[in-house]
């Protein structure tokens, strides 16, 4: 089959799906290209402070901490598109002996496993988020309030528990 008719496959089977599955497809999509845009704009950075290096001696300042925060931003933004079309690295090395409905349900408990954890780490980063705005934290070279990189993280893992109740709610299954 053609890319071209696999991505027109692709068009139609998310366009059968109810709304919130739609939407949630849309937002993991479009989080995961602001984070490979974000990957790309620190690439940047990264690429223009070698060169500032070679050519004029010194780096850009503050270049690693625009590579540290831009990382954060872009892992955090694919994780709930990854784990929607389940690309996360799933180790079934038993697994793969049970009975497909045994199979199901275990990858629902997983699912919701998740949920739980992603959760967890969501309302914590948004308690971390509160806590660097009332203290005023920055970074120390360029001067950018912390708390401002919490807020897509949070997004990002908010998303990712949205995802890991609607796969649970799917069977276990992926979004394809």
């Amino acid at each position: 089959m053609s890319e071209g008719a696999s991505r027109t496959g692709e068009v139609a089977a998310a366009a059968a799906r109810p709304g919130f599955e739609r939407a949630l497809d849309r937002a993991c999509t479009w989080l995961a290209v602001a984070g490979g845009l974000v990957m790309l704009a620190f690439t940047a950075v990264a690429v223009g402070s070698i060169i500032s290096r070679t050519l004029f001696g010194a780096p850009l300042v503050g270049d690693f901490e625009l590579t540290e925060r831009g990382t954060a931003i872009a892992v955090f933004a694919m994780l709930p598109y990854c784990h929607l079309r389940g690309g996360n690295v799933v180790v079934d090395m038993f697994v793969s002996m049970f009975p497909p409905t045994l199979r199901r349900a275990l990858a629902v408990i997983s699912d919701l496993l998740f949920a739980i954890v992603a959760a967890l780490i969501t309302w914590r980063l948004t308690l971390g988020a509160i806590n660097q705005y009332q203290f005023n934290d920055m970074s120390m070279m360029l001067l950018i309030p912390t708390w401002t990189m919490f807020v897509p993280v949070v997004f990002s893992m908010a998303l990712l528990t949205l995802v890991c109740m609607a796969r649970a709610a799917r069977g276990g299954r992926e979004f394809a």
